[in-house]
């Protein structure tokens, strides 16, 4: 092989490899897999806050996941402040998977769930 062809083909490895390390490290910007429904199709605040309210021990069980967790009443559409979801806050990719985890279980609240990372 000609001295070229190899520098090349190392060029595109080393190129490869650190594609891949800033993507499991987080360095280059993914889309998320944490998305809503648009706005127009969430429920009222009103809707949201009951839906936390009948829903406690469910919030409290998330929340004991991990100490970086945080479950609340969400206002994520800043062109419609009456349209709300549940928010669960999160630290980790670990707090993100046992969330992930335990909703994939469960009944949920009645009312769209949207996972934000800290």
């Amino acid at each position: 092989m000609k001295l070229t062809f190899k520098k090349i083909i190392s060029i595109i490895i080393v190129l490869l490899l650190g594609i891949a390390l800033a993507l499991i490290n987080g360095w280059l910007p993914i889309s998320s897999k944490n998305t809503h429904p648009p706005c127009d199709q969430l429920p009222s605040v009103a809707e949201v806050t009951e839906a936390l309210a009948n829903h406690k021990s469910f919030a409290k069980e998330i929340e004991s996941l991990g100490e970086n967790i945080k479950v609340e009443v969400g206002l994520p559409c800043s062109d419609d402040e009456n349209r709300a979801l549940i928010q669960i806050k999160y630290k980790s990719k670990s707090e993100e998977e046992a969330i992930r985890n335990l909703i994939e279980i469960s009944e949920g609240f009645g009312v769209p769930i949207h996972l934000v990372k800290r």
